[in-house]
């Protein structure tokens, strides 16, 4: 122990720096695992907390049923007792304006969820209130609503105000969500959607009032009894509704089944794997150093280990010390390891809040996951330690005693620098031919820089290819006509419907073209993918699609898909894939399944995004209706003044750029992959940690050339420039190996891992230059200037106490 502990003090900056280096290592991993955990107990806890449905049976859009309806078709189940409750709901588009309590202006598309409010309802998906008061019996009927938390917060704005609808003003006494609206999902399928999303929560009268629908409803939503079969309960509600509710189409879900709840629980095990890919780069990385630093140390110590084989020591007992070394290392940085794992934990926990307010969030200390990655520091570290210590002691005494060649003799791979020209005085040729002279240490130091630099690259790297891919998504988007709009229609309309001509009549409208928006899915072999199915007109002058295959026109049904969605499907252009569309029979809509040809591949990045000519609307029956229209302001205007004036126009749901759509989706990724951004932290200090620690082990084993020099008269000047120079050589190396290692695992994370975590989006390999120069100066200016840290050492040398070869 009092050896070990002189080599602790002898290098005690190396030994903090190593202990910090395997913290960051176990501490990432312990956090990021935790933040795991947290989600897996919280998720289901918190749609237990507010009663979430089991089942939900809607009706098909734009249609709806007579409130009482939809409930009374429980009685006609031939078990009505799986049924604990059943509530019907009304759920309709609407437009938001909400200048009045905003500070600027703020008109968005949104919604009105009307619920049951008597007796303390609503009981099914109960509404939990944030800010001001919930709903009462009372409020049924008035202009009263509850607006979403989500939407308040993003726009700070206060808990209670008057807001504009498109039914009319309404006051809203609080904020609040459901368990359908932990997390806000746009009208196209965004996530994370509230900056230009707003929900309401009302009571049913309120709700039908607003929107029109007197004594109607389109929503009926269930909660099944403990160990009743969802699926042998959707049957049989199924069975009912044709029975009971024969005129109604309606179409039963599960609440495992949508979207929303699929993409909660789903990211939890994908974000998993991700976390434990940068958990392991960066564990090993501190490994790979532990096993560099005590090297370093039994190299240093090499003369002493073999004075005590020659003395006759048990060889094993010396290898006790450099052993015993390297465990009180690692216990010292798994100590500062649970630190930086609560700190991690922490962070990660505040900004899952921030996004995703759950009413339960179980964020208590993982004991489990501490204990495994204080395991893998310990490990990792101590097996890093064990070869060098063997290699030292497996060698003849009388070769180990030998003293280290001098700087009048060469060895490694110097021979081969005899030949090359090299600028300056035999002094100036000094750092070259030390960085050749002993292959194995500069081989050790560059990997140990290129291990951090390759870290950097590829964390910093995957957002850098995020940034990339979303920027082209919204080139796509915005293509030629950047401030045009949608504007949403209440239901499906002729195109000749008055509610159609009014939009393209409306002030500041230059272009108007009716569109068809719909939810369907993709299927090719075992894989399905949720589709947004736009019938556009393909021969528009204003915006298309951009085909980088195929080609638009065509004159039967097919779609045009992105590239991702056609090498999932595994399918190309004119090859057959199934699409699963509503169809429109009579005054109902049901699904069916149609095999289509792929007429093109377009160049959008996101895979959910499908496009068909309006003119084989007939496939759907929707042929000579529509759901939305394409509109262009006149030259000056943009997509704010479009909205105000469309406000209020009947049959108008909501308007909405698709700018704002592009935005939308890029801060969702950026909110998505906000962990990035804290593991991003401890990797720079990781990079600049393990940079200066191979400096100062290099500045250690050349500490009798630097005496020598000092004894021959050259200045500190002169050696600490000559240090700077091999370190610079060092650094260019590692940080070349760096980025070459980085750029081939962010290519393996990005093709390989991300399509299981964000299975919608086809990400590009990209590095940014900031991200280039980034690693540039952690591996090359900062390495080379480690040494002018050691300075002060360099000036208290002993010459004479270095240069002894006898102690």
């Amino acid at each position: 122990m009092r050896w070990s502990w002189r080599d602790y003090r002898a290098r005690w900056l190396q030994v903090v720096a190593i202990a910090l280096i395997i913290a960051i290592g176990t501490g990432v991993y312990a956090g990021l695992t935790s933040n795991t955990a947290w989600r897996r107990a919280s998720y289901p806890a918190s749609y237990e907390a507010l009663a979430s449905h089991d089942l939900t049976a809607i009706t098909a859009e734009g249609t709806f049923a007579a409130q009482g309806e939809l409930v009374a078709v429980v009685d006609a189940m031939d078990h009505p007792e799986w049924v604990v409750d059943a509530e019907e709901r009304l759920v309709v588009p609407t437009q938001v304006d909400a200048r009045e309590v905003a500070d600027g202006a703020l008109l968005v598309p949104g919604r009105v969820v009307g619920v049951d409010v008597g007796g303390g309802g609503p009981h099914v998906d109960r509404l939990r209130s944030v800010g001001g008061r919930s709903l009462t019996a009372a409020d049924d009927g008035t202009p009263v609503v509850v607006l979403d938390s989500h939407f308040a917060d993003h726009h700070d704005l206060p808990v209670e105000g008057t807001i504009e609808l498109s039914g009319g003003p309404v006051d809203y006494v609080g904020t609040g969500y459901t368990p359908e609206y932990f997390a806000i999902t746009g009208e196209q399928g965004s996530f994370l959607a509230e900056a230009g999303f707003g929900v309401m929560f009302a009571p049913l009268a309120t709700a039908q009032a607003l929107s029109g629908n007197e004594g109607q409803v389109n929503q009926l939503a269930v909660i099944l009894d403990d160990g009743v079969d969802p699926q042998e309960a959707i049957a049989e509600l199924e069975a009912a509704l044709a029975v009971a509710a024969p005129d109604v189409a309606a179409e039963v879900g599960w609440l495992e089944d949508e979207r929303l709840y699929r993409r909660l629980f789903d990211d939890i095990d994908s974000d998993q794997q991700l976390f434990n890919v940068f958990a392991a780069l960066i564990l090993g990385g501190a490994a790979f150093a532990a096993f560099n630093l005590t090297g370093r140390i039994v190299e240093a110590q090499r003369r002493e280990i073999g004075i005590g084989m020659a003395l006759g020591l048990d060889r094993w007992g010396l290898a006790a010390r450099p052993l015993l070394v390297a465990l009180q290392i690692a216990l010292l940085g798994v100590i500062f390891g649970v630190a930086v794992g609560l700190w991690v934990g922490s962070a990660l926990s505040d900004l899952n809040q921030e996004f995703l307010p759950l009413p339960v969030w179980d964020d208590s200390f993982q004991p489990g996951v501490f204990l495994r990655g204080a395991s893998l520091g310990l490990a990792l570290t101590f097996l890093a330690a064990v070869y060098p210590v063997w290699r030292a002691v497996g060698v003849d005494p009388i070769d180990a005693i030998q003293t280290r060649r001098g700087l009048t003799r060469t060895g490694g791979l110097a021979p081969l620098l005899r030949r090359v020209p090299l600028p300056g005085n035999t002094i100036s040729e000094f750092p070259f031919r030390d960085v050749v002279r002993s292959p194995r240490r500069t081989l050790l130091t560059t990997l140990g820089i290129a291990a951090a630099i390759a870290v950097l690259v590829a964390l910093v790297g995957m957002i850098d290819s995020f940034v990339s891919t979303v920027e082209r998504g919204e080139d796509e988007i915005l293509g030629a006509s950047p401030e045009r709009a949608t504007v949403t229609l209440d239901t499906f309309h002729p195109e000749d419907a008055e509610q159609v001509a009014a939009v393209e009549a409306a002030e500041g409208v230059a272009v108007a073209e009716p569109t068809t928006n719909v939810g369907g899915v993709l299927i090719g072999g075992d894989e399905e993918i949720d589709a947004f199915i736009s019938l556009v007109d393909l021969d528009s002058e204003t915006w298309t699609p951009t085909a980088v295959e195929g080609t638009l026109a065509s004159d039967e049904p097919s779609v045009v898909i992105s590239e991702k969605a056609a090498d999932d499907l595994g399918v190309s252009v004119g090859e057959d894939v199934t699409l699963r569309h509503p169809r429109r029979e009579g005054v109902g809509y049901s699904f069916v399944e149609t095999d289509v040809p792929v007429g093109a591949i377009h160049a959008n990045p996101y895979r959910f995004v499908v496009y068909m000519d309006r003119d084989h609307a007939d496939l759907m029956g929707l042929s000579g209706l529509a759901n939305a229209v394409s509109v262009v302001p006149e030259d000056g205007l943009g997509s704010d003044d479009l909205k105000v004036s469309l406000f209020g126009r009947p049959g108008v749901a909501a308007v909405e750029g698709v700018s704002e759509v592009a935005a939308t989706i890029r801060d969702t990724i950026q909110e998505l992959f906000g962990f990035l951004r804290v593991v991003q932290a401890f990797v720079l200090v990781l990079a600049l940690l393990i940079a200066f620690n191979s400096t100062a082990i290099s500045s250690d084993e050349r500490r009798r050339d630097h005496a020598t020099m000092f004894a021959f008269g050259l200045p500190t000047r002169t050696v600490l420039g000559l240090t700077v120079v091999e370190s610079l050589v060092i650094g260019v190396l590692g940080t070349g190996a760096g980025i070459l290692l980085g750029r081939l695992l962010l290519a393996w994370m990005v093709q390989v891992l991300l399509p299981q975590t964000v299975p919608d989006l086809a990400l590009d390999v990209d590095v940014a230059a900031s991200t280039y120069l980034t690693a540039a100066v952690l591996g090359v200016v900062a390495v080379a200037l480690a040494p002018v840290l050691l300075v002060r050492r360099l000036r208290r040398m002993d010459i004479p106490a270095t240069l002894r070869v006898v102690e």
